[in-house]
């Protein structure tokens, strides 16, 4: 920016009621316009008489170059008589490169801070006896855009600094009322950036001193005013914050750049360690990560045809994300998990001073004083989400500073180009993005939003279903499943199922419906899921989120009649209390009956409704027996002849004795109705009946036992097939108007709104006793 740009800026800034600020630059602005032998002999004499003043030697330096770091938090409750309580506890951080620049003629200087980074972590909850009522909870690790701010030099040994990176600062997070659940934007706290002008006020070196401006600054605020403690009960009302800011500068040294690279930067992944038991991922619990990083900063100069250079020290800076647990699904482990929202990513000490740096926490780190051409640090990683960005600055031998640039990231690996603005990037991604591009990449998504949702079936099935409910950034961090990670594909739309069965039939019945549907199945243990909770991708706070992801829970019941169910569907996962599969039902059928009951969790109906009965033969004898309906009022008792199907004709039965819980199937009365049998018999929404009624006139007193295929796929139509096929001469006919086209319908998307099917129309059975 040139000068006459920044007196514009001044003047323009004026008309924001910048005064006391603007008058010093506008004075200078003013002085611009005069002719260059005046401006020489006022600029003279301002240095000349600063000359002697600690002032003079930091306004001399045209850029001073370093960082700026704010963190902020609070916590507390209040309680009143009547049992109303409100409990919060939050935090903020921000980090950024900052340049300042010196406004010749003027003891002013305009204050650049570059774009950085903040994080959020909101939690606050009202409750009413006992009963939350409103809760605002947000969690995010965001980009910032830059800024601009202003220095002074009030007198020859003092200089004032007012930063406020974070006015404006916001992240999207949920206000919860009740049962209703909304997005919710939360912005950080504020304070008067003018009424606190005196204390940011800070002593400039001493003429004997070395150039730098690095101080500290820790605050507590109460309504806007500044106090020395905390109190303690906190009256109601009463919210303190606490502030604490770090900036380092030094003149900025124009002819070294420090360069930011890592090894294995391409492909790197963020990881956690999972343990032999289940999850343990803390640093207090466990100490390895699951990843880590290598990160070089190394001093070159702008022009490659002069000598290396040197450091005298350089300092790695790291801000993270902060995401709970490790992954999308909360475990048991969650809960006794001491440090589960300490930051995702990490410098750890032990593993930083084997590179010789002196560990500050665990965002800083730093090379003693000494001489290096390039210092190395380590990144831990403790989430397979985690993601966050690392600047370096470094002091020259020459008692300057630079911060750090990294490889312009859209030249191709390998090329050479000078090296640009920004922070690195963990992982490697775009900074509109949390996903790694590498994966991006192998997964065919790179042109995919984080909020991306558009898992498909495969195109044979004429399914306009997109989607499953996880975002591309949950795909991307994954699961852990039975003590694995598992990132799942956004090519393939997933389905989550706690089989508490466990057969080798179980097996079998879930396999079915897993290759008629194409829904890729994930079977969880017992650790993977909280209690009475079945939301899969909990841990989504910080992440990218589009929705509640519900998981499929299935067990064995014993039911009076043998009959399985899907308590709560048809309809979508969510929907879906559980699969109760009858621990009484018929031999040999609960393959079949599991991958249809399965199918109810996934959209999917009956081919029709009615023409199927349970009954019990009683006194079976001669081939007759007395036909008994089992919970079907409008069906009257009466004497069947029973028959079996053979493959050259009818024969008669030598039964004897009784049978119950027979379940029989038939045509409708009206014409083009189809029952529960009906349709394509492939179709796993088509469980075979043991007996079937003949619809022909003279024969529907006749009861036949017969052996029909077992649905192993989804239909595309309603129109029958097999014993079904040729309507009106067909066994059950084609399936009801709008049912059947089953492989239309499947939908693991608890976010999308189905219209409700059309009911299936009457359907009188067609039956007759002797």
């Amino acid at each position: 920016m040139s000068f006459k740009e920044l007196c514009a800026l001044m003047l323009k800034i004026q008309t924001y009621s910048i005064l006391s600020l603007g008058l010093l630059a506008l004075s200078a602005c003013q002085a611009a316009s005069s002719p260059d032998s005046e401006l020489g002999t006022i600029d003279t004499a301002k240095v000349q008489q600063a000359v002697e003043t600690p002032v003079s030697r930091v306004t001399a330096q045209p850029t001073w170059v370093g960082y700026l770091k704010v963190r902020s938090w609070s916590s507390g409750s209040w309680t009143t008589p009547s049992t109303a309580n409100r409990q919060w506890k939050t935090s903020y951080s921000f980090v950024s490169p900052v340049v300042v620049t010196m406004i010749p003629a003027s003891m002013f200087a305009l204050v650049d801070i570059k774009p950085g980074f903040s994080s959020f972590d909101v939690v606050d909850d009202s409750t009413f006896q006992g009963t939350s009522v409103l809760k605002h909870v947000a969690k995010c690790f965001r980009a910032t855009p830059g800024n601009f701010s202003f220095m002074q030099f009030p007198t020859d040994s003092s200089y004032a600094f007012q930063p406020a990176p974070f006015n404006g600062s916001a992240c999207w997070g949920t206000g919860t009322q009740g049962d209703v659940t909304t997005p919710s934007n939360v912005g950080w706290h504020s304070y008067n950036t003018m009424s606190f002008a005196n204390e940011f006020v800070f002593p400039v070196p001493a003429v004997d001193a070395p150039l730098r401006l690095h101080h500290t600054k820790h605050f507590i605020t109460v309504d806007g005013a500044i106090v020395q403690s905390v109190p303690s009960p906190l009256p109601y009302g009463i919210m303190p914050v606490e502030w604490d800011f770090e900036w380092d500068l030094m003149p900025e040294d124009p002819d070294v750049d420090l360069v930011l690279s890592a090894d294995g930067y391409e492909t790197w992944l963020p990881k956690a360690t999972i343990s032999p038991g289940g999850v343990s991922l803390t640093r207090s619990t466990q100490i390895e990560p699951g990843s880590t990083l290598v990160v070089k900063a190394k001093a070159e100069p702008k022009d490659p045809s002069l000598p290396a250079v040197a450091m005298k020290q350089v300092t790695f800076l790291l801000d993270s994300s902060s995401l709970p647990g490790i992954a999308m699904n909360r475990t048991l482990q969650d809960l006794v998990m001491v440090n589960g929202d300490d930051a995702d990513l990490i410098f750890e000490q032990d593993r930083n001073a084997a590179y010789g740096l002196i560990s500050v926490d665990p965002t800083k780190v730093e090379t003693p004083v000494g001489s290096f051409t390039e210092a190395t640090a380590e990144v831990s990683s403790f989430d397979f989400g985690g993601y966050g960005q690392i600047m370096a600055v470094g002091i020259t031998e020459n008692d300057r500073m630079v911060y750090s640039r990294i490889k312009d990231p859209s030249v191709p690996p390998g090329s050479s180009s000078p090296p640009v603005e920004g922070s690195l990037l963990l992982p490697k991604r775009s900074a509109a993005s949390y996903i790694a591009d590498s994966w991006k990449s192998d997964e065919n998504s790179s042109l995919k939003a984080d909020d991306d949702d558009s898992d498909d079936l495969p195109a044979s099935m004429q399914n306009a279903h997109l989607g499953d409910a996880l975002t591309l950034f949950e795909e991307y961090r994954g699961f852990v499943i039975r003590g694995a990670h598992v990132r799942t594909k956004p090519s393939e739309p997933d389905y989550f199922l706690d089989d508490q069965i466990k057969t080798s039939e179980s097996s079998a019945g879930i396999q079915r419906f897993a290759d008629a549907t194409n829904l890729k199945v994930h079977l969880l243990g017992g650790v993977d899921y909280l209690p009475n909770i079945r939301v899969i991708n909990g841990n989504y706070q910080g992440g990218v989120h589009g929705g509640d992801k519900y998981f499929v829970r299935m067990r064995n019941e014993w039911e009076e009649n043998g009959t399985s169910r899907a308590v709560g569907g048809p309809g979508t996962p969510k929907a879906i209390d559980r699969v109760a599969i009858a621990s009484n039902a018929r031999d040999g059928t609960v393959v079949s009956t599991i991958a249809h009951e399965l199918g109810h969790t996934v959209n999917l109906h009956h081919h029709g409704e009615g023409a199927a009965f349970l009954a019990n033969w009683d006194d079976i004898a001669g081939g007759r027996a007395e036909e008994l309906p089992i919970k079907a009022p409008e069906l009257v008792p009466g004497t069947i002849e029973i028959y079996y199907e053979t493959l050259f004709a009818r024969g008669n039965s030598s039964l004897a004795g009784n049978l119950s819980k027979l379940m029989i199937g038939g045509r409708c009365e009206e014409s083009g109705v189809g029952g529960r049998f009906s349709g394509d018999v492939g179709c796993i929404m088509r469980t075979p009946p043991q007996v079937f009624i003949p619809h022909e006139f003279g024969h529907r007193h006749e009861r036949w036992f017969v052996t029909e295929p077992e649905g192993t796929s989804v239909c595309l139509s309603r129109t029958g097939t097999g014993i079904n096929a040729g309507g009106a001469s067909s066994r059950y006919g084609d399936a009801a108007q709008g049912r059947g086209a089953c492989a239309k319908r499947v939908c693991v998307n608890d976010n999308h709104v189905h219209d409700s099917p059309p009911a299936a129309p009457t359907c009188t059975l067609i039956r007759t006793t002797l």
